[in-house]
């Protein structure tokens, strides 16, 4: 049986660095990375550890900056009063040892710090650094271009603004970070790792190195973009994790998927399927002046391989877009894609096996009653359930109370709610802060509550079921524009047409979601601003693309 810990002097710098795209890996609260460490320091002593994560921070650094234009030989760190700063201290160290000019700045505020702190103060000293003591009235750093500035300062305890010395060094390091490379080590200073905000002032960092695990905090919210380019090292406790993931007693665990997992969890398609094989979709919603969100829903799933779609549209009287066409009298015409269908509501519940309800929905009586219809229809569909059909959902108790029994009844069918932070907040009877204060609880609510898979959109959108959650590591600012939700709608319905388990087809219609404005083929950056049929138009890309990757995995492609 391998050892819980291999690390041992002699291999402090042989690390382990993965990204979450490279790997699929647990995501952590702060406390269950407390009681890791505490389960660890039984194993193995605590100093060792942090030599381990500061000395392979520091090795990560120099083999970065070699590499840069900028190059420069000046280090600033900056080390707080707790065991990251003695982090901090220790890059410090091997950072001199390695030829830099380093200057060590601590703000201790007056404290003492834990052993391994002090030690880690006597390691820098040992390797040729003295230790400025920073005071209020002392002048900042000067950074100069291409300085690297390592950020030791708060860590993961932060839970509150940053204040004093502290606030005024990182708004100094923010203010530079144009000319300069910062490292953040184990979190940026100001950031809440529990839940991606940061309440005050926050470092901007390029790169974050995470210790033991990653953080939840730094694939959420403010935290994905604070935390830059994201590197996690277990610190060679990856048994010690793996054996106590699986206990109840550290609570549930959140994972990360990695790009391969999310590829085996791709819709397949082979040379004798037909369009009967790849479901048949009925999309709902379309009151007046709302019929843009449900062809846009319709076509994400045309793109994204569904065999046949057919809308009904509360009022189809409302076209006057630009792509949509009415051919004189009802149903309209798409003229982009004439493959979508028109029907009304209990011929397109007949010809259906998946039904996403809401996008342009709206509330009234009408919207009510195609919701009712939906969920007294006799068969059993897939559903896919969005928007105003979720606001629906949270004011109407009769309504709610016909969902669960639909949900008894069909037990065997999938059900996703798509939810973003205020509709979240309606169906929980809870505020938007509430939420986003601790979105795994909330998430782990609805799923329990509706008794199916449900996506809480955002910054590292979450996906659960009762039994299980996943954050999402893809995506960028470009999803954030009108109709983008529509379109993950239709995407999930497509992947649940196409014969993927509910769970599985939400999470990686997120995944493909959040691909489709990074970075693809030939492209060095990704969307930073884009509109919702395009999104759609790049998920068709990214999926076939992943699709030829699976086949070529598969040996169906030579």
């Amino acid at each position: 049986m391998p050892e819980l810990i291999d690390l041992h002097p002699e291999n402090l710098g042989h690390a382990n660095w993965q990204q979450v795209d490279q790997k699929s890996m647990p995501v952590l609260s702060v406390t269950q990375i407390r009681a890791l460490e505490q389960t660890a320091f039984a194993h193995i002593d605590s100093f060792l550890l942090m030599q381990a994560a500061g000395v392979r921070s520091a090795l990560k650094i120099v083999d970065q900056i070699i590499h840069s234009e900028t190059h420069s030989t000046r280090c600033v760190v900056l080390a707080g009063p707790g065991n990251n700063g003695g982090d901090a201290c220790i890059v410090a160290g091997e950072l001199k040892r390695k030829g830099l000019q380093v200057d060590l700045l601590q703000v201790t505020e007056g404290k003492q710090g834990s052993k391994d702190r002090m030690q880690a103060v006597l390691w820098a000293l040992a390797h040729g650094i003295q230790p400025i003591e920073l005071e209020p009235d002392m002048p900042l750093p000067e950074i100069a271009l291409g300085t690297v500035i390592v950020d030791g300062l708060l860590g993961i305890a932060c839970d509150r603004p940053p204040q004093g010395l502290i606030e005024r060094l990182i708004q100094h390091v923010n203010a530079h970070r144009h000319k300069a490379r910062v490292y953040a080590l184990d979190c940026p200073s100001g950031l809440n790792c529990n839940t991606g905000h940061a309440a005050g002032a926050a470092i901007h960092a390029h790169t974050t190195f995470s210790y033991l695990a990653c953080k939840q905090g730094l694939l959420s919210e403010q935290g994905k973009g604070l935390c830059g380019e994201l590197w996690i090292d277990s610190l060679n406790c990856d048994a010690l994790l793996e054996t106590n993931k699986h206990t109840n007693d550290w609570g549930p665990f959140v994972h990360a998927v990695s790009r391969l997992d999310q590829l085996q969890r791709s819709p397949t398609r082979g040379h004798e399927h037909h369009k009967g094989s790849f479901g048949s979709i009925a999309v709902l919603g379309g009151q007046q002046g709302m019929v843009g969100a449900c062809i846009l829903s319709a076509r994400t799933a045309l793109m994204l391989g569904c065999g046949r779609v057919a809308l009904t549209l509360l009022h189809e009287t409302d076209l006057h877009l630009p792509d949509v066409q009415r051919q004189g009298q009802l149903p309209f015409l798409d003229l982009i894609f004439p493959e979508i269908m028109n029907k009304g509501l209990e011929s397109n519940l007949e010809f259906a096996d998946t039904v996403v309800v809401g996008p342009g929905l709206g509330q009234s009586d009408e919207a009510l009653n195609m919701v009712y219809a939906l969920l007294e229809h006799d068969k059993g569909l897939n559903m896919v359930w969005d928007a105003d059909a979720l606001n629906l959902l949270a004011k109407n108790s009769a309504l709610r109370a016909r969902f669960e029994h639909y949900r008894r009844k069909h037990r065997s069918k999938s059900m996703v709610l798509t939810p973003h932070p205020l509709e979240a907040a309606r169906l929980l009877q809870s505020t938007i802060d509430m939420i986003q204060t601790d979105r795994i609880k909330a998430v782990k609510s609805l799923a329990t509550q509706f008794d199916c898979t449900v996506v809480l959109k955002g910054t590292g959108s979450l996906i659960c079921d009762p039994n299980q959650i996943e954050i999402n590591t893809t995506g960028g600012p470009a999803l954030a524009t009108a109709g983008s939700g529509d379109v993950l709608a239709g995407a999930i319905a497509a992947m649940l047409g196409q014969g993927l388990e509910e769970f599985r087809a939400a999470s990686f219609s997120v995944y493909l979601h959040g691909l489709s404005v990074e970075p693809m083929g030939r492209e060095r950056e990704g969307l930073h601003i884009s509109h919702a049929s395009e999104i759609a138009q790049r998920m068709k890309t990214c999926l076939n693309h992943l699709l030829s990757q699976s086949a070529r995995r598969n040996g169906q492609l030579s």
